[in-house]
């Protein structure tokens, strides 16, 4: 009996501190782990491809215009749609606040190019839309982009200084700039696109403010002339045009065939844009900028370009 009792009591002693010590060591099988310290990373949605599918649609919505010979609009032909029928347009004036305040067309806001991004959810959607600018070209950047949020857009060809010889009445009392507080898509995926086309505005109108967007043709030829490898020359013009002559060495591809002339545009090089004035080229860089290229403008288009002394081909 005596030895029998030596040998139960360690055994039991073992089985308590087994019961004690075991599960505390993560031997319960429905114990939690510890959290780990490392951040969690969570991955955004890539809405890259759909941002550039739908600035493509905008696109094609603009090149219709075009096509129509509604975009851009004569100052003449607007100044007849909007006699007697002005409360229906909201008149957008895009020049510098000092020469708005100077003299502007009566009834028209004012904003930078840049204002004009930042509030682009936020214009009258009861409203057409009517730019103007100094000569057409910066109211063209923004046309594909405005057409993408649904506005009905046009601009004035020729820009400002044309509109008061077509009879606009002119003021130089300030109209205050009203947001309208639109809503975007309540659908994620949707208003994500659109906060990606305003983005891509945004960069075009930061570039154009500080003047390397749309370049002098005298500044243009100083720099491919410098650098010849760094930049590429895209005729926007159609074939027949740039078949007669051209800028040497540039690619053709005509407004209409854009899309699918970006396999042949060279992501590593600075594409010159050139059409016949200059308009139209504008009007090209939000889909481009999509696509990831980087821009120049060709200022005053192919008119004046053989007069600047860029060597001409044919093809």
């Amino acid at each position: 009996m005596i030895k029998t009792r030596r040998f139960t009591w360690p055994v039991l002693l073992l089985i308590v501190v087994f019961l004690l010590f075991g599960f505390g060591c993560g031997l319960q099988p429905n114990t939690p782990a510890a959290p780990s310290s490392r951040p969690v990373e969570i991955t955004k949605p890539d809405f890259s491809r759909e941002i550039r599918q739908a600035t493509w649609e905008a696109y094609e919505k603009v090149l219709k215009e075009v096509r129509e010979n509604a975009f851009p609009i004569d100052p003449t032909m607007a100044k007849e749609r909007l006699t007697g029928k002005e409360s229906s347009y909201l008149i957008i004036d895009l020049r510098a606040p000092e020469h708005y305040a100077r003299q502007h067309v009566k009834g028209a806001v004012n904003l930078s190019i840049i204002g004009l991004a930042e509030n682009i959810d936020n214009l009258s959607k009861d409203k057409e839309l009517l730019l103007y600018c100094y000569t057409g070209q910066s109211s063209a950047l923004a046309m594909v982009p405005l057409k993408a949020f649904g506005y009905q857009a046009i601009f004035i060809n020729g820009g400002f200084p044309l509109m008061e010889k077509a009879g606009f009445s002119m003021e130089s009392v300030k109209t205050t700039f009203v947001p309208a507080k639109n809503k975007l898509p309540s659908d994620p995926k949707a208003a994500a696109i659109l906060r990606g086309i305003q983005a891509n505005l945004l960069a075009i109108a930061r570039q154009h403010t500080v003047k390397t967007l749309i370049v002098p043709n005298a500044d243009v030829k100083e720099l491919s002339d410098g650098s010849p490898d760094k930049y590429a020359f895209v005729d926007l013009r159609p074939l027949e045009d740039y078949t007669k002559t051209h800028i040497k060495g540039s690619i053709s591809a005509p407004l209409d065939e854009l899309k699918n002339r970006i396999p042949d545009l060279p992501k590593e090089k600075r594409l010159i844009l050139c059409c016949k004035s200059g308009q139209l080229a504008a009007m090209a860089t939000a889909p481009l900028t999509a696509e990831g290229f980087k821009i120049i403008s060709l200022c005053a288009g192919f008119s004046q370009a053989e007069g600047w002394g860029f060597p001409s081909g044919k093809k």
